[in-house]
């Protein structure tokens, strides 16, 4: 009771740490080149996933120059609700823009779930018997959360040869995040929302590219997302079952604006899967599998993706 308890308070304060610093930015956004974003969008994948998310971005210019690689240097801060079905999370980042094609980015999160019979939102993940696994633990039992640095760099064939449909789009995004279970210690393992239930308290890598063209049209964007994700911590055995092995995702995605507020989204993932040995692929607990070294993985669909987002102001 006392976990939950103070799970619940820690919420609490972060999200009021967040409506109160959104009003702060906000009661300065008449100020000269200072502007706000507010939109609300929902997420529906084909593995029967949902998730409804709102977001505040305030943009500040910053150390603006008068050239075309400075003039529209900024610093955005974004704070962001998100909710599912067995879940709730909020997040703060910030978007530091030095030059047009670099970003610098900061931020940190913190959330926590509980389980319904469909799906499990937080769960400590323990070897039971010989290879089974068992999912333990209460709703709110802990808080994940999460502090993250990265950088960007991104690019438009547009600046170099003007024109409407000369947008052709580059981005990648690489960053380092140390996340944790406030209720389990770096020997345990643990599911959120709904994940493999691999996780443990420590660092991550993520990182991901995009190839994209923007078009002047209601079908504005069209593009091939690649995502990379990686386990750093360097557990004795890890590359065993596989912590050492990156999981990849593949997407492409087609954007479409009803409007100027309201668009939706649709894309299609396959991603990268871990190959164990005939011997160990039916043992439950993930850490008695044992990695086929031949032939250590494969591809297969994942999922649809369909979000539909829309700008209040």
């Amino acid at each position: 009771m006392e976990t939950k308890n103070t799970c619940r308070s820690a919420l609490l304060c972060l999200a009021l740490f967040c409506a109160g610093l959104s009003g702060l930015y906000c009661e300065s956004a008449s100020a000269e080149g200072i502007k706000t974003e507010t939109a609300i969008g929902l997420t529906m994948t084909t593995k029967t996933e949902l998730a409804a998310k709102i977001s505040e971005t305030i943009s500040v210019p910053f150390l603006v120059g008068s050239g075309p690689l400075t003039s529209d240097n900024n610093v955005k801060f974004k704070l962001d609700g998100e909710a599912s079905p067995v879940s709730l999370n909020a997040a703060f980042e910030t978007v530091w823009t030095p030059i047009a094609f670099l970003e610098i980015v900061g931020g940190a999160s913190a959330g926590s779930g509980w389980n319904i019979p469909m799906a499990d939102g937080l769960r400590h993940n323990e070897r039971e018997g010989a290879h089974d696994a068992e999912l333990t633990g209460g709703p709110f039992n802990g808080l994940v959360w999460s502090v993250k640095g990265g950088a960007a760099l991104q690019g438009d064939l547009a600046a170099f040869k003007p024109g409407d449909w000369n947008h052709l789009v580059f981005r990648t995004y690489h960053a380092f995040q140390y996340r944790a279970l406030t209720s389990a210690d770096s020997e345990e393992s643990w599911l959120y929302r709904a994940d493999d239930g691999e996780n443990r308290n420590g660092w991550n890598y993520y990182g991901n590219y995009f190839l994209g063209y923007r078009m002047p049209i209601k079908l504005n964007m069209i593009g091939l997302l690649v995502e990379e994700d990686l386990y750093l911590y360097d557990v004795d055995g890890g590359d065993t079952w596989g912590d050492d092995i990156s999981r990849w995702t593949f997407g492409l995605l087609a954007n479409y604006a009803f409007t100027d507020r309201f668009s939706a989204m649709l894309m299609a993932q396959a991603r990268t899967v871990r190959n164990f040995t005939d011997a160990t692929d039916d043992y439950e607990f993930y850490q008695d599998r044992v990695v086929d070294t031949d032939d250590e993985r494969r591809i297969e669909f994942y999922r649809l993706v369909a979000t539909l987002t829309y700008r209040l102001k």
